[in-house]
């Protein structure tokens, strides 16, 4: 993305390890974070509170994710009805230092 695109000022990634990755790459390239470039990532994994600078992140319930997508295969597996596909089951934006 660096490469590519010299001025982008910030970054979404799609996990939280990904989000590592950019927050690596900027550093060795002396990028001042968040005030060069802004990282934020999906999934506030444990660790990512700990690193520094510290990840912003999307934080979702899983938890709950799962416990729906197998009450649904149950569901469907025995034929019973099974309501509306589309849920949200909403997400939190967790600030911190990184964005």
């Amino acid at each position: 993305i660096l490469t590519h695109l010299p001025d982008v000022d910030a970054v979404f990634c799609s996990s939280d390890l990904l989000a590592l990755g950019v927050l690596t790459e900027a550093r060795a390239r002396k990028l001042a974070i968040p005030e060069k470039i802004a990282v934020m990532g999906f999934g506030d994994v444990p660790f990512v509170s700990d690193m520094v600078p510290s990840l912003t992140t999307v934080r979702i319930n899983g938890e709950q994710i799962g416990a729906m997508a197998a009450q649904f295969l149950i569901d469907r597996a025995e034929n019973r009805p099974v309501g509306n596909t589309i849920v949200n089951v909403g997400y939190s934006i967790i600030e911190r230092e990184s964005a």
